[in-house]
């Protein structure tokens, strides 16, 4: 969660470290505002700004890529910390609104992707012989060959 400087009383160095936490936090909720945005609109143009901090830039893959993503959020029931559990319920909601579309990433062999290049070429000597009134190509060749 954020830091609250009046509530840690923190000072020197862990008062700089709360401020980049702070900072880190900021422009997470920012991302995840805007990937909430593209969610519902479907507009793909707007820019997000992972690169604003370190955190957003280590989730970039995780918040808006090929992931799926689980984000999990403390609150407390105490009265004294109602303000920020009620920001992490929003933070948490807005997060929830990001759809990702995780794909498998394949791997292939030296053998499987010469077998799909080979089902490749047959398909569009296929639609070629297709094209030329049912001639196949090495025929379309031939052809062009005695045309010389």
């Amino acid at each position: 969660g954020s830091e609250r400087l009046s509530k840690t009383c923190s000072e020197g160095t862990r008062m700089k470290e709360g401020t980049y936490i702070n900072k880190s936090l900021l422009t997470l909720g920012t991302v995840i505002n805007k990937l909430s945005e593209d969610s519902k609109s479907k507009s793909c143009g707007q820019h997000i700004p992972y690169r604003d901090s370190k955190l957003t830039r280590i989730l970039q893959t995780a918040l808006g890529g090929n992931a799926k993503t689980a984000i999990i959020s403390n609150v407390t029931p105490s009265a004294l910390h109602l303000d920020e559990t009620h920001s992490t319920l929003r933070f948490a909601t807005r997060a929830k609104s990001v759809k990702n579309t995780a794909v498998v990433n394949e791997v292939l062999t030296d053998d499987a992707l010469l077998r799909r290049q080979q089902k490749e070429i047959e398909r569009l000597r296929q639609r070629l012989k297709d094209k030329n009134n049912g001639l196949d190509i090495e025929e379309t060749e031939a052809t062009i060959a005695d045309m010389k």
